[in-house]
C-alpha cells in the first residue's frame, strides 16, 4: 500500500539505527520531512545523509537524549526552525 506523507512531517526518536532508522527511511521515501533523533552523533549524521541519498525529503539530525527532560524540546524547535 502507498501511502503520501508529502507536506508533513515526522519526528522519529532513537532513529540512527535499527526500527527507528527504519522508520526515519519509511517516512522520508513516503515524502514526510524528517527529524531524526538519537544520543550520538556519528551514527545520527550517518543516518541523515543516507536517507538523504535514497529520497527527496527534507531530512534534518538532532542530537539530543530525550529521556533527559531538558532534551525534549530540542527535536521540535530544532524541525521547526529548519522548516518553517
Amino acid at each position: 500500500m502507498e501511502i503520501s506523507l508529502s507536506q508533513r512531517a515526522a519526528i522519529v526518536t532513537g532513529g540512527s539505527k535499527g526500527i527507528g532508522l527504519a522508520v526515519a527511511a519509511r517516512f522520508a521515501a513516503s515524502g514526510a520531512d524528517v527529524a531524526i533523533v538519537a544520543r550520538t552523533a556519528e551514527p545520527l549524521k550517518e543516518a541523515v545523509s543516507a536517507i538523504r541519498k535514497s529520497t527527496q525529503s527534507r531530512v534534518i539530525g538532532v542530537q539530543a537524549d530525550v529521556s533527559k527532560g531538558h532534551s525534549i524540546s530540542s527535536p521540535t524547535r530544532s524541525s521547526t526552525m529548519t522548516w518553517n
